[in-house]
């Protein structure tokens, strides 16, 4: 049914037949008219946008890609950008500025009236990627001297322009945050109640500088659909709601999936990013691995005399080298994931490493001897089927011990822990296994030989 309505709205647009066209996008969600615009040319966006409300205009222009967004916003004509801005929801707005040149930020802003200039100057001046860049001002407060009946009446008067009612915040006088109270319990409790003796004193919040990472732990913990942020005096400044942190999960994920297989940063779903961007995007990645992997062709080339008196030795290198990537990124990808859902801190560094350790003992002579079998078939020589059982178990156990404990150096320095998994980890113990392989068959083989 989609594919056919997008026919139907090009050759509609091409027609000339605007009335039919606006009558069917009225019907229609934000998100879908975004989907049926994706393939269009970009002067065929415009006419849509031309037909749509100046409200309907603004959600649809939200839910947009950023990239398509700074498109249009060349494309549009002063009064319809003009509009589009003012109808953006604050936070919404701020996510859009983040990503457009200084210059055109400050122009953009002289189209908004003075309040809403001035909201958009305050979210901008928190740090990238804080509570405060995430959060929307447009919320209910209610003071907690307040009766319900003039909570109601508050909530009746200002609802229109906020983003979300179903849960109101409690403040004093000074702003301050007391607590919370939700519609269902405003609608429910009798007229001449007192806030204060309906609000939940128990509220989870975050400030205005913590990390948004931080914002959606709390709100995936306590299952919250919004979040109260709140400034160093503990003043109420802002929200963060539900369709924002969706969004912030969403990116951290995609962050996160590049990191760990060497890709920089793709903002652009794949197929709508040019060749030349993923082609630079992957390039220095793999030319810093190639150079780093060079080192295990110089450790064996130091190991060819050995090599060559036990050419059984080289048989048993890639699987050194698989088993000890495997078993490296098998424990980064789980500590990588504990992180991120705010399982794992840095306080439980010395109980990681210390389980990691046991687990790659164990793993380590579990794999050993099952080489060591497998060595003894095809070789048949027990002193080579001995000591490439016993590299292998080293190489395990460190491998596991480098996944284990490299997140956790990274997080530490305030890198993304992401960094260290997949190519790098591979490349990492690569070159590390191949050493520990020939120093350990070496003085194996020469006690048994």
């Amino acid at each position: 049914m989609g594919l056919e309505v997008k026919v139907d709205i090009d050759r509609m647009i091409e027609d000339g037949k605007y009335k039919a066209l606006k009558e069917i996008l009225q019907y229609l969600e934000p998100a879908d008219i975004v989907d049926l615009m994706e393939d269009l040319d970009p002067s065929k966006k415009i006419v849509i946008f031309r037909l749509l409300p100046k409200e309907l205009a603004a959600q649809v222009f939200s839910e947009m890609e950023i990239e398509d967004q700074k498109k249009l916003i060349s494309l549009f004509k002063e009064e319809r950008l003009k509009s589009i801005l003012e109808e953006l929801d604050p936070d919404d707005r701020t996510i859009l500025f983040e990503e457009l040149p200084a210059n055109v930020v400050r122009k953009l802003l002289l189209y908004l009236p003075a309040d809403e200039r001035k909201k958009a100057l305050e979210l901008l001046n928190y740090p990238p990627d804080s509570a405060g860049r995430l959060m929307t001002p447009e919320f209910v407060d209610l003071y907690i001297d307040m009766t319900v009946k003039e909570a109601m009446e508050r909530i009746k008067r200002i609802a229109p322009e906020k983003e979300t009612i179903y849960t109101c915040y409690v403040i004093d006088k000074t702003r301050k945050l007391l607590g919370v109270v939700e519609l269902k319990d405003l609608i429910l409790a009798d007229e001449n109640t007192k806030i204060g003796d309906l609000m939940n004193e128990r509220v989870v919040f975050v400030r205005t500088t913590d990390d948004q990472e931080k914002v959606v732990q709390l709100m995936k913990k306590y299952d919250l659909i919004a979040i109260p942020v709140v400034d160093s005096e503990d003043r109420l400044v802002g929200i963060v709601t539900i369709d924002d942190v969706l969004d912030v999960m969403e990116e951290e994920t995609d962050e996160d999936i590049q990191r760990m297989f060497a890709v920089q940063r793709v903002e652009a779903p794949y197929l709508r990013t040019n060749i030349r961007t993923l082609i630079f995007k992957r390039i220095w990645w793999l030319i810093g691995l190639m150079f780093l992997e060079a080192i295990s062709g110089s450790v064996i080339k130091r190991y060819e005399a050995l090599i060559q008196s036990s050419v059984a030795l080289s048989f048993f290198l890639p699987t050194m080298i698989g088993t000890g990537g495997n078993a490296g990124s098998q424990v980064s990808s789980l500590i990588i994931r504990g992180i991120a859902t705010g399982e794992i801190t840095l306080s439980d560094t010395f109980k990681i490493v210390l389980r990691e350790s046991f687990i790659g003992i164990v793993l380590g002579v579990t794999l050993g001897f099952a080489l060591y079998f497998r060595a003894y078939l095809l070789v048949r020589d027990t002193a080579i089927g001995i000591a490439v059982s016993f590299a292998l178990a080293i190489v395990v156990f460190y491998a596991n011990f480098l996944g284990a404990i490299l997140p956790l150096i990274a997080k530490k320095i305030n890198l993304d822990p992401a960094m260290m998994a997949g190519p790098f980890m591979t490349t990492l113990v690569d070159i590390s296994g191949i050493i520990i392989y020939f120093l350990t068959t070496t003085k194996i083989l020469q006690i048994l030989r």
